[in-house]
């Protein structure tokens, strides 16, 4: 089944601009507080300009452009900018330092950034001791440095343009959109492909799992240059002709009141946000929200789950995916039951199995890898940028993509998550999962954050030390520690170790950087 055909990201801005026309697209609030509006034509006319201003500089269909930036309006203009020429964008974590930062740009061989006054150092630095290939930086806002000639402002350059696209040969839906590079939490990190098709795609696929109308208002604060941001949120919102709000940075004193203030019907939360939400002063107005489901996709214990949906009156959507899946391809559906702890079933255009170390099918209630099928460059990625080998041992010659989880099916199809096979744990013959143990240790009053993982056990293969982060002013005793996983978890589970930590080191969408702890 093809819903997209020849779909372009080209032709999706301009089609929506003369559908939706003054209705609001885009609504962004900064860190303090300042809010910019776009209707569906002015931010299609701002996308032009974008697009234009790349064109005077030179950039073509092909051409990888880096983004190293903060939630803005600025990162959307681009994105789609850039695909309007058919050129590359490659998002930068805005976490990244220099080496991070140079290794991605090298490895794609981007020569612009697209940056702000935050990150200009970085960059500065960057070309003068050319520890990357850039060689223009685009800056969004402040000044440059007196005599750089190499620093372009871009608001300036942009209002010089006009809001009609110049005339440029148009991208082809299997064109690439965008390099995604993924998080690295275990290694160095690979280059997603993802083509116009893919991304058009994933606005209809997260629109239908969301049920999403022109009249929702979808809130997010996710990081922009994380692929849930882009297509489980701002594809599926703007698919939709709904309303997109995009906040800069999270913030658990302000973000439910955003939510009211808003009026947002669709919301997503990562553990992290729902944790600290929860320990938050409660509030008498908090349930007077309009929120129909928070899409959730990593994680929780059920105590902890039970207590949010408890408090603040909401309803969970569970989704799971990766970067390279581009959606959540399994996950609950629009008008299903929803099973708590399933990760929910295959939506369209995809399949899903569980299978053994030997690629071979396993019967139902057994746990092994979980195995999604799509189409490349089409429903999932189309491949690793430059690394055929990766991509080989990812998509296996019948088109199963490998996605490195372990999980199970019961007999009406649902999917259960257990744990990355990274993160599963093998002691003296037993398979011990991270995160159940994380799950049961967050429970733990005292508990704010919890990581486990393997350490090298000369005896049992494998040790289990756990990592904690407390709350605020509390103490816990070793043996405290110890008594307490002694009455919630089997012998083989418990720890053998426990260091406190001020805090746990996390990529931008809440997961532990594992390889940090040691």
């Amino acid at each position: 089944m093809d819903v997209i055909g020849g779909q372009t990201l080209r032709q999706m801005w301009d089609d929506l601009a003369d559908v939706y026309g003054e209705k609001t697209a885009l609504l962004f609030e900064s860190a303090c507080g300042e809010t910019r509006q776009y209707s569906y034509r002015d931010l299609n006319a701002e996308i032009n300009r974008c697009a234009n201003m790349f064109l005077a500089l030179g950039i073509g269909k092909g051409d990888p452009v880096a983004l190293h930036m903060d939630n803005c309006p600025e990162f959307i203009f681009c994105w789609f900018g850039l695909a309007k020429i058919g050129a590359v964008m490659v998002p930068v974590n805005a976490r990244f330092l220099l080496s991070e930062s140079a290794w991605i740009l090298n490895n794609c061989r981007a020569k612009t950034v697209v940056t702000t006054e935050s990150f200009y150092p970085l960059y500065q630095t960057m070309m003068a001791t050319r520890a990357a290939s850039v060689e223009r930086i685009v800056l969004i806002a402040g000044q440059a440095t007196p005599g750089d000639a190499r620093t372009v402002l871009m608001h300036e350059m942009m209002d010089r343009q006009p809001e009609t696209l110049t005339d440029t040969p148009a991208p082809e839906a299997d064109d690439i959109a965008e390099i995604l590079f993924t998080s690295g939490t275990t290694s160095q990190p690979k280059g997603v492909l993802i083509t116009h098709y893919n991304l058009r795609f994933a606005g209809y696929y997260s629109a239908w799992q969301a049920a999403l109308r022109e009249d929702d208002i979808y809130l997010t604060v996710m990081p922009a240059f994380h692929i849930d941001c882009q297509c489980t949120a701002a594809m599926a919102a703007f698919s939709a002709g709904a309303t997109f709000v995009l906040l800069e940075k999270y913030s658990a004193r302000a973000f439910w009141s955003q939510i009211r203030k808003y009026r947002a019907t669709v919301t997503e939360c990562i553990p992290m946000m729902i944790r600290t939400l929860m320990a938050q002063p409660p509030h008498g107005q908090e349930r007077q929200h309009n929120l129909r489901d928070v899409l959730f996709y990593l994680n929780l214990a059920s105590e902890e789950k039970d207590a949010f949906i408890e408090r603040f009156g909401v309803r969970l959507l569970t989704s799971y995916g990766m970067t390279e899946t581009i959606v959540g391809l399994i996950g609950d559906r629009p008008g299903d039951k929803r099973r708590w702890p399933s990760i929910g079933r295959p939506g369209f255009c995809y399949e899903a199995q569980i299978r053994d170390s030997q690629n071979h099918e396993l019967p139902d209630n057994t746990v092994g890898e979980i195995c999604v099928k799509g189409v490349p460059g089409k429903t999932i990625f189309k491949g690793y940028y430059n690394n055929p080998d990766a991509t080989a041992e990812a998509l296996d010659a019948d088109g199963w993509l490998h996605t490195g989880d372990c999980g199970y099916k019961d007999s009406e199809g649902y999917f259960y998550f257990v744990d990355r096979r990274c993160n599963m744990i093998k002691r003296g013959g037993e398979n011990v999962s991270c995160t159940e143990i994380e799950n049961i240790l967050s429970t733990h009053p005292k508990i704010q954050d919890v990581a486990v993982k393997g350490i090298k056990d000369a005896i049992r293969d494998e040790a289990i030390k756990a990592f904690i982060v407390l709350n605020e002013g509390e103490t816990l005793s070793a043996d405290d520690f110890f008594r307490f996983c002694e009455s919630q978890m089997a012998r083989f589970k418990i720890p053998t170790a426990m260091e406190i930590c001020s805090d746990l080191p996390r990529n931008c969408s809440g997961k532990v950087i594992k390889k940090y702890l040691s």
